[in-house]
């Protein structure tokens, strides 16, 4: 009598014929008898029912994947680009303002036409002279901002308390779902830019601060070149 084969012994077999098959991928093509009596049940509606139709389909799948990981990667491209100009059009501008007025005006702008900032508020720890937009907040209120980020570095995924988006952003603070940090430290300033989008990914924890980094670098040296004593 035949010894039925056990569960494990079958598993290792069907292993053993999937390896088989990958590696001589014609053996099916010379196997007119055992081609003849293979069949791949249909599993579900617009499923195939040949071996040909199958390979057909999983080709125009794993090239559908393919095209749309290309998509992403020359989409991602294209706005790597386009940030890389905006941000040089910011420091060419901010080479040519006259003074703090001009030179915050520039910075506003391009936060809100070129990076297309869609809410921003300007905060600092004391009054920033000739510069009245900057809202003076007490230590506390810094504090609670940063939420533990180093006040040197942008910082993403920041959390504010409801008192504290109505104080930078009044009536449109309830409608923000994140918010990002670009810091303004320099030798005359200790202030920063808080920006605020309604979209809770745009400025999630895992955003990414590099952009803003560099903005803050610019933004920074040209703020405290014209705050520089004559």
């Amino acid at each position: 009598m035949t010894e039925l084969a056990t569960a494990p012994e079958l598993d290792d077999l069907a292993q053993q014929v999937h390896q088989y098959l990958r590696e001589h991928p014609q053996y099916l093509w010379d196997q007119e008898d055992l081609l003849l009596s293979l069949t791949l049940p249909h599993v579900g509606r617009g499923s195939a029912s040949s071996l040909l139709e199958r390979q057909a389909q999983l080709l125009r799948e794993e090239n559908h994947r393919l095209q749309q990981r290309i998509s992403a990667l020359l989409g991602a491209a294209q706005q790597n680009a386009a940030l890389g100009l905006h941000l040089s059009d910011l420091a060419t501008e901010l080479l040519n303002t006259p003074d703090c007025p001009a030179t915050l005006h520039a910075v506003l702008t391009h936060l809100r036409e070129g990076f297309q900032v869609e809410a921003l508020a300007l905060i600092a720890r004391a009054p920033v002279p000739g510069l009245p937009q900057f809202a003076v907040l007490e230590e506390p209120d810094f504090l609670a901002l940063l939420n533990g980020f180093p006040p040197s570095q942008a910082a993403t995924g920041l959390s504010l308390t409801p008192a504290l988006r109505s104080t930078l952003f009044a009536a449109d603070g309830a409608a923000l779902e994140s918010f990002a940090l670009i810091p303004l430290l320099g030798q005359h300033l200790q202030a920063g830019i808080v920006l605020g989008s309604q979209n809770p990914e745009r400025y999630a924890q895992d955003a990414g601060a590099d952009l803003l980094n560099q903005i803050a670098r610019l933004v920074t040296a040209a703020l405290d070149r014209c705050l520089t004593p004559c």
